[in-house]
């Protein structure tokens, strides 16, 4: 038994030493100098001011340092005085170190009830960007050096923050409130400490998994943090692999990140029902620092649409300016559509007081390039090599030049829009376009063939939103097509509406295999959101003409045309009688029509304009009095200007036929 003796002998005076230089150190300890050190280092190190309600010092069963009610001040300008606040911040320091040559080890550090909140201040910079005080120490070559002796502060241990919350305040925008239960920071291998946490934001428990370089290290000498980081939650995850370093003006972020989701993730499900329907992910290298965010390598796949390329914002100058290139492989425009968030009122968005949805042009310069290889569009129409280029500048942007191939032809664009007037421009102009090959939806060659098309519009109008702009807009609209050769399926494509309107202008469809159109012409007039035609709209079959006047609204889609149809006289055809007129009143995609089977119109040329037609008498009398158009087409290129020889001279509204147009016209 006596080898246990001296061991335990041994072991008791061992003990005894340690508490014995616990209570010498401890006695030697200047509680107000380890608080003027703390407070004079973090001062150096982040240029802001550390405040402790309370210090003290505990020596058993290990040297513990517990401060009470610490801060960390904002800079001025700031929401509240401090940026950093903690309950409680408990540290485990050891001895042998301490004694043998003054370093602080740190074995573990507990930080309970912190609350940190960041914001952008009214200058564009972050409260978290700290400016040092004094000349900047020389940095510390590698991790390895602040391990050795004589470094003053280093964690050899955990960190564990409990309880904890963080909020991000965006300039003139709401804060993001987050909350940490805890987070736990350990040495890993190689000089690594891993970080492993939950994290609860916006109703999702989100969790931390990382690794990085010294946290410490990182803020004493301001060297590179390697980092590699995935955060996962509510079926997304977050990652980045790069580091944060001093490039001499503040701290830089780069890495690679991504963040990608699965089909029915439940964060996104609550904000973009349309992408949370399928998986996605977008991914780049990120260089952000400086007031200056560069996105290289972009690529994504959202919601059916797969995009790459490089963008760059940079907020330095007066006028912040985003630049860059984008490329899509393709863009589903309905998958992108359906993805959007909805209003709840289902109304459309309405700016407030004088705001106008271009003041932004004011705040933002940009030189964007972009193209997409195919574009599809809703009805199943395609396009494909679009390409072109937004300019904003001292508040006006262009787009120019835009153009796509459609249909086998060509299309070109221009948007101009102008913050200080508030006002916008569209001119498209297409050319060489076939219908049959643009319409892929209709079977090409079997249902829809031919079909050559030209069209432009020139619009200018209130740019307050898309209603306004068509509501108060003035230009042209002009397309022209044919010679095609139509099926019943293509004509009953316009609904069950227009298929009865087509079945009282052509009667001959329901017999005809096949409609053989051989022009179509549209020219409108457009004066304060409303498009006029003046016998400027018509059609020729081989069959039959038809000429039509009156107004489109475009603000409200809805139109208000007279249609007359009249039959080719040709050797062998049926007689057929034809309605002398047809009304089409009501909305685009659903209109209603009245129809004319008894002679009225043709009393109506010679009533002309003294009828009580209630407004149309100007828009009734030029159609009804054309006569015999035999080139509708013609007249309509020509702005329906060129009368017949034969017209008619107006009588008076006493005429006994008065009362069937009033019937006819509604009126």
């Amino acid at each position: 038994m006596r080898p246990l003796r001296w061991i335990a002998i041994a072991a008791g005076a061992l003990v005894a030493l340690v508490v014995a230089a616990a209570l010498v150190a401890y006695a030697t300890i200047d509680m107000d100098a380890i608080r003027r050190y703390a407070e004079a280092e973090v001062g150096r190190l982040t240029g802001r001011q550390m405040t402790a309600r309370t210090l003290s010092v505990a020596v058993w069963p290990r040297l513990a340092v517990v401060a009470e009610e610490v801060s960390l001040s904002n800079p001025p300008g700031a929401s509240r005085p401090d940026l950093v606040r903690a309950r409680e911040v408990k540290g485990a320091v050891a001895l042998l170190p301490l004694l043998r040559s003054r370093e602080i080890v740190v074995e573990s550090l507990e930080l309970d009830g912190v609350d940190v909140a960041l914001e952008t201040l009214a200058d564009g910079s972050g409260n978290w960007v700290f400016t040092p005080k004094g000349d900047r120490p020389a940095p510390t070559p590698s991790a390895e050096e602040a391990k050795r002796p004589g470094a003053p502060f280093r964690l050899s241990g955990a960190i564990a923050v409990v309880d904890a919350k963080l909020s991000w305040r965006p300039r003139g925008a709401d804060a993001t409130n987050i909350a940490i239960p805890r987070l736990d920071i350990a040495p890993g291998i190689e000089g690594r400490y891993t970080w492993k946490g939950t994290v609860d934001a916006d109703g999702v428990r989100w969790t931390i998994d990382a690794s990085t370089g010294d946290p410490v290290v990182f803020a004493r000498d301001r060297m590179p943090l390697d980092l590699d980081v995935r955060v996962a939650g509510g079926g997304v995850t977050l990652t980045a692999k790069g580091r944060i370093e001093d490039r001499g003006s503040g701290p830089v972020f780069a890495a690679d990140s991504s963040v990608g989701w699965t089909a029915g993730s439940e964060w996104l499900a609550r904000r973009l029902p349309g992408l949370a329907a399928r998986e996605g992910r977008v991914a780049a290298r990120i260089d952000a620092g400086e007031r200056k965010v560069a996105l290289d390598g972009l690529a994504g796949d959202v919601a059916g649409s797969r995009f790459d390329g490089t963008l760059e914002f940079d907020a330095r100058a007066k006028v912040p300016k985003l630049s860059g290139r984008l490329h899509a492989d393709l863009v589903d425009v309905p998958k992108l559509r359906d993805s959007a968030p909805s209003s709840s009122s289902g109304a459309p968005a309405q700016a407030t007081g004088d705001a106008s949805p271009l003041s932004p042009l004011s705040k933002l310069d940009a030189d964007v390039d972009f193209v997409i290889d195919r574009l599809v569009l809703p009805s199943a129409f395609e396009a494909t090599a679009l390409r072109g280029r937004i300019v904003i500048s001292a508040g006006k942007l262009d787009a120019h030049p835009i153009g796509l191939d459609f249909g086998g032809g060509k299309v070109t664009g221009r948007v101009e829009a102008n913050a200080s007037t508030g006002r916008a421009r569209l001119v498209v102009d297409g050319r060489g376009i076939e219908l049959a090959r643009a319409a892929p939806g209709l079977e090409v060659g079997k249902n829809l063939s031919g079909g050559a098309t030209t069209f432009a519009v020139d619009l200018q109008g209130p740019a307050r939103s898309t209603a306004a702009f068509l509501g108060g807009a003035g230009g042209r609209i002009a397309a022209e097509t044919g010679p095609m050769r139509v099926r019943g399926v293509a004509l009953d494509a316009g609904g069950s509406a227009m298929t009865r309107i087509f079945d009282a202008v052509n009667p001959f469809r329901r017999v005809d295999p096949s409609t053989d159109i051989q022009c179509a012409v549209v020219r409108l007039a457009v004066d304060k959101g409303i498009a006029h035609a003046d016998r400027t709209i018509a059609v020729e079959t081989s069959r039959l003409t038809a000429s039509a006047s009156g107004t489109i609204d475009l603000a409200r889609a809805t139109l208000d045309l007279l249609v007359r149809p009249r039959a080719r006289k040709i050797a062998a055809m049926p007689s057929v009688e034809l309605a002398d007129v047809i009304r089409v009143t009501g909305p685009i995609d659903k209109p209603s029509f009245k129809l004319d089977t008894l002679g009225a119109a043709k009393a109506a040329a010679t009533l002309g304009g003294a009828v009580a037609t209630g407004g149309w008498s100007l828009l009734a009398s030029p159609l009804l009095q054309a006569g015999e158009d035999k080139s509708p087409c013609a007249t309509a290129r020509a702005g329906g200007k060129s009368q017949p020889a034969n017209a008619q001279p107006s009588a008076t509204s006493g005429d006994p036929l008065a009362p069937l147009l009033r019937g006819l016209f509604g009126r």
